[in-house]
């Protein structure tokens, strides 16, 4: 037992610095959101609150006729983590869905450090320090703290370094039985992988077959003597993962509300990034990124000109190794390719055409969120971290001055935290659940608030949300068919939503022609509308209600610090 505390003390170790960095909502998982990305925490949890009540109930929760109502919400489509919303399920039921969004952004983190250091240890053999220092950047990189930020489905990663052990497995030599058998490995995992986090599976597979490729080039015999019993393997993978995962992918991408790209293209890396330091980094601030950031949870290219350096001076060193300089030609044109279809320099055009123009219309990479292709570059850091540190163990000059230089270089890029705020509560009608007298449960019940037009969509999820999604929403933030198919964040807004919001931006009751008074009572119907509910407070939310009441017909009640109309 005595051998296995130093690893066990580097998954507490690795525990503690997750909870340290979410130490902002573990103070209170129900009560608090991330200040700088609260809406994508309030779709997580959403996301998992409709994933313990699909148990309860013997739902489909890739499937949501509550969100988008009368439309259904594809929810194979969005970033529903099913898996995680099933393992979390007894927390979600017990707790509160913060609680578990809490659980999971930090297991993202120190899961994926404890597996990458587990990879490191047994596959690579190197020492603990070497390990833990490679494994910590591998789960505590900028690029996985900016996306444990709202995006815990692309920051657990913890399946990944499994998954590539798996692969390079695939074709060893061994018993006939034995290839199928890693292949259903293989094939469970990837399913696993699909149902907490797609986009994470499409990142390592371009990962590894870029390395395998770069591989073969340099050792074509090795390949060619595993091909077979690989492709094997590949087989029995791939009807595994349809087996466990066919339905939930046939929901994505031929079910219902199912669209085609998002409107991702702004969402690319910027090369003044690779040099500079993310926003919760020890060495960052919000104004060294404000140029070259789409926002601070899309910062997966930081790393500083410190690490760049130690990741260039560990390259020429370990160069002889096929397996570390394969590795490096992939992060290094992920990194290229993360930079999009027009590179810029903080923020200008820098007149070379990018090389993701050559797939970014093709089907499945046009819906990638390109800047995430840089979060390949972090585990080949990672692994440069730790075997070069190993390395210079080994060396007398080197011992301690090389882990010195890593240590310069890491530490500026470790995380301060993220920053939360307090959650604004719901109104009581909707919290306390006295809305069930205006609407029968999973009927429709339509929410507004002083709010913007974009606004509608977080303050409907919110509230749906306040009330354990125990009504139906017509609206919400989440991706929805477009009229031309693509994909588009929630539903249009309709005539009755635009009234509405011009009374609060003008202060005034909406003038309403009397068609589109007509078109606005029929958005009502259209909803299947029991009741309709505007939140007390603003400046001009005595215009919203009178507009309101207009469309209705019916007078306006007061309760539990809202004015609601119940729809004849």
């Amino acid at each position: 037992m005595r051998r296995f505390w130093p690893d066990l003390t580097a998954a507490a170790l690795f525990v503690l610095a997750a909870v340290l960095v979410l130490r902002g909502l573990w103070a209170d998982p129900g009560g608090r959101l991330l200040a700088t990305n609260p809406q994508d925490q309030i779709l997580f949890e959403w996301m998992l609150q409709h994933t313990a009540l699909s148990i309860a109930h013997a739902g489909d929760p890739f499937l949501a006729p509550i969100l988008g109502t009368p439309t259904v919400a594809n929810l194979a489509g969005n970033t529903s983590v099913v898996l995680a919303g099933v393992l979390l399920a007894p927390v979600t039921w017990l707790f509160s869905p913060g609680a578990s969004f809490t659980i999971l952004a930090t297991a993202s983190l120190a899961g994926t450090a404890i597996a990458w250091y587990a990879l490191f240890r047994r596959r690579l053999r190197v020492a603990v320090p070497a390990a833990f220092a490679g494994a910590l950047f591998c789960g505590f990189a900028p690029g996985m703290v900016s996306q444990a930020n709202g995006h815990p489905h692309i920051a657990a990663q913890f399946f990944v370094p499994l998954l590539v052990a798996l692969t390079l497995n695939l074709g060893l030599p061994g018993p006939s039985w034995s290839h199928p058998l890693r292949g259903a490995e293989l094939g469970l995992l990837a399913a696993a992988q699909i149902l907490l986090g797609e986009e994470t599976l499409l990142l390592t597979a371009l990962g590894l077959g870029g390395f395998i490729i770069f591989y073969g080039i340099q050792r074509p015999r090795i390949i060619l003597a595993r091909w077979r019993p690989a492709m094997l393997s590949l087989g029995v993978a791939a009807g595994c993962t349809l087996l466990v995962a066919g339905y939930p992918l046939w929901v994505q991408f031929l079910g219902p509300d199912a669209y085609h790209g998002l409107p991702s293209g702004r969402y690319v890396a910027d090369l003044g990034s690779f040099t500079a330091y993310a926003d919760a980094s020890i060495a960052g601030s919000a104004a060294g990124t404000a140029e070259v950031s789409p926002n601070p949870s899309e910062q997966s290219a930081f790393f500083g000109v410190p690490l760049i350096i130690v990741a260039v001076v560990a390259t020429v060193w370990l160069w002889r190794i096929v397996w570390v300089r394969s590795a490096v030609f992939v992060a290094l044109l992920a990194c290229i390719a993360s930079l999009g279809v027009v590179p810029k320099w903080h923020g200008r055009e820098i007149g070379v055409p990018g090389s993701w123009a050559l797939v970014a219309d093709l089907p499945v990479f046009r819906d990638v969120v390109v800047v995430r292709l840089a979060l390949i570059a972090i585990p080949v850091i990672g692994l440069l971290i730790a075997v070069s540190w190993d390395h210079a163990a080994r060396l007398g000059t080197l011992r301690w001055a090389w882990p010195a230089m890593v240590l310069v270089a890491l530490i500026p890029t470790l995380p301060r935290g993220l920053g939360t705020v307090v959650a604004r509560p719901a109104p009581e009608f909707i919290s306390s659940g006295e809305w069930q007298s205006c609407a029968d449960d999973h009927s429709t019940l339509i929410a507004y608030g002083d709010t913007t037009r974009e606004g509608v969509l977080h303050l409907q999820m919110r509230w749906q949300l306040a009330a354990k999604l125990g009504y139906a929403s017509p609206n919400g933030y989440y991706f929805s068919r477009d009229r031309d198919g693509g994909g588009r964040l929630g539903r249009s807004l309709r005539t009755m939503d635009v009234a509405v919001m011009t009374a609060r931006e003008t202060g005034h009751p909406a003038e309403l022609t009397p068609r589109q008074l007509a078109v606005a009572r029929a958005d009502l119907v259209y909803w299947r509308a029991q009741c309709v509910v505007l939140q007390q407070g603003g400046q001009t939310a005595d215009a919203m209600r009178d507009t309101i009441t207009t469309i209705v017909q019916q007078p306006a009640q007061t309760g539990g610090g809202v004015w609601y109309w119940r729809v004849p």
